[in-house]
């Protein structure tokens, strides 16, 4: 009789056991996929290396407006080499202009100014133009850009 109820009271452990276990990893899976749609994995946009310029082509204190990989952004040729900074005002999303006298980029909407580096001088922008990592190799200036992203299917 007592080995009866030994056999009984470990096969009920052992059913408990596995029935908590089993509702332990389920309640884990589940939270662990609900964190996960909550809180996504970043990714880095992947970046793609555009030509931009040959090194004589830009005088030293001149930019140039272009459109690369869908954003409008200038080449500034400044002494201590070249800049691409985005052509969109941080304020409001209107186009700068440079305005080579001044060395500067002027936004002609509500009148923000950035210098030549793109830092914020005066007006209403919040923070200073996207600046793009610039690499100059065998007489050629490249720009590290990711493409913009767009809606629709792929």
């Amino acid at each position: 009789m007592a080995e009866e109820t030994t056999n009984k009271e470990r096969r009920d452990f052992l059913g408990k056991l596995f029935f908590g276990g089993g509702l332990a990893a389920s309640a884990l899976a589940f939270f662990g996929a609900a964190f996960r749609f909550i809180v996504p994995k970043r990714t880095p946009p992947k970046l793609k290396e555009v030509l931009v310029a040959h090194f004589e082509e830009l005088p030293v204190g001149k930019a140039k407006p272009m459109e690369i990989a869908g954003q409008k952004v200038f080449v500034v040729h400044l002494e201590e080499g070249y800049r691409v900074l985005s052509a969109i005002c941080t304020h409001l999303g209107c186009i700068v202009q440079w305005q080579e006298d001044k060395q500067r980029f002027f936004c002609p909407c509500h009148k923000g100014v950035y210098d030549k580096e793109g830092k914020v001088i005066s007006g209403p922008p919040p923070k200073p133009l996207t600046n793009f990592r610039v690499e100059v190799k065998n007489g050629l200036v490249y720009v590290w850009i990711a493409p913009k992203q767009t809606g629709g299917t792929v």
